[in-house]
């Protein structure tokens, strides 16, 4: 890489560190932005950046792993984070105390200024023992609001392959286990004479 290319990626990381990647935790982004992946082509005048191989860009607890990940600026501010892989991760603590919240899709993208994250194409979000999987989930970061979509093709009846599908943890409370009695002491027969 010439010292030319070297000082546009520097411009960038300092741009992109500056500009806040998630609303969730305040400590996120006061932490600094790091993108490593094998190649990175920057286009100044475009405002893009292109990550390719083995990507994964972490700020505070934000995480996003990629094959390829685009970041889009406009002016000067990170706008949309663009991730492809198979499959794509986003990870994030949204607030002290509560369970990471973990996006899979094929496609992910991040909305920075909205707060929103668009997963496409076998699109999950896990968060403790709750799952939410569909064909394509739209997540509000901030109001944790979710909306899940699944294929449009016909299904037959039970067939849940291809929909959307929610597993929530029961609310029940375990029954207590308790132990079983102690065996009744057994006599031993006493031979006749």
């Amino acid at each position: 890489m010439n010292l030319k290319n070297l000082n546009k990626l520097i411009c960038w990381i300092i741009l992109l560190s500056a500009a806040p990647m998630a609303q969730a935790l305040d400590s996120d982004r006061q932490q600094p932005l790091k993108i490593v992946a094998d190649t990175a082509v920057i286009d100044e005048k475009d405002g893009t950046a292109l990550y390719t191989g083995n990507v994964v860009l972490t700020q505070g607890t934000l995480r996003i792993a990629a094959d390829s990940l685009k970041i889009r600026t406009e002016n000067g501010k990170v706008d949309i984070v663009m991730a492809e892989g198979d499959p794509a991760l986003f990870s994030q603590v949204p607030e002290p105390n509560q369970a990471e919240v973990i996006a899979k899709a094929k496609n992910i993208d991040y909305m920075v200024r909205e707060q929103k994250l668009l997963l496409k194409r076998k699109a999950s979000i896990v968060q403790g023992e709750n799952i939410f999987r569909g064909e394509e989930i739209v997540y509000e970061i901030q109001s944790q609001r979710l909306q899940a979509l699944g294929q449009t093709q016909d299904h037959q009846p039970g067939d849940i392959k291809g929909r959307v599908e929610m597993i929530l943890p029961s609310a029940a409370e375990p029954a207590p286990q308790t132990a079983p009695a102690p065996a009744a002491p057994t006599e031993k027969a006493i031979p006749a004479s």
